[in-house]
């Protein structure tokens, strides 16, 4: 008798990905250049910031399968984690938590797919676990990217008007 379960699996996780992929170029393809000929700054690009995070979600279930849902708790624990890195982070005046929800928050999501993948390219090994190294890699690129989160500005917006002004 032929057990076909692993290959339900398989096109599952194969039909997540390749939805993902889709959204995600139609996200890149069509919505962005649409909304961004009618803004120049980040809030104006709604549509284009939800396919990106259904893109993100159908491509996380596609390539991480049954550890979906341990990274998609470690994607809500880095952005709480961001969260009250720049909370503390700034000093306590009236707005400070508004601060740390709308730049913790990003960078603690973005701080986790990064981390996600170096962590799957560079410090899987089955023989040898690597904790010490993976708790010293993720403060790291938090660090990182949390400075260019709190002091790079609004990039999308420079980057318009720099090519409105040279074009």
């Amino acid at each position: 008798m032929e057990n076909t379960h692993p290959t339900k699996t398989f096109n599952k996780r194969k039909v997540s990905l390749i939805a993902g992929i889709v959204v995600l170029l139609l996200s890149l393809c069509v919505i962005f250049p649409i909304e961004s000929s009618k803004t120049i700054v980040l809030e104006g690009l709604g549509y284009t910031f939800l396919t990106l995070a259904i893109a993100m979600l159908l491509i996380m279930i596609g390539l991480l399968g049954k550890f979906f849902c341990k990274s998609l708790l470690f994607l809500i624990l880095s952005s709480f984690i961001g969260f009250t890195f720049f909370y503390f982070a700034y000093p306590l005046v009236p707005y400070s938590s508004l601060v740390a929800f709308w730049l913790g928050i990003p960078s603690g999501v973005i701080t986790a797919l990064i981390f996600l993948i170096f962590n799957f390219y560079f410090l899987t090994d089955v023989k040898n676990p690597r904790f010490l190294k993976k708790v010293v890699v993720y403060p790291l690129i938090l660090f990182i990217v949390s400075v260019l989160f709190g002091y790079g500005g609004d990039w999308y917006s420079e980057i318009m008007q720099y090519f409105k002004l040279n074009g």
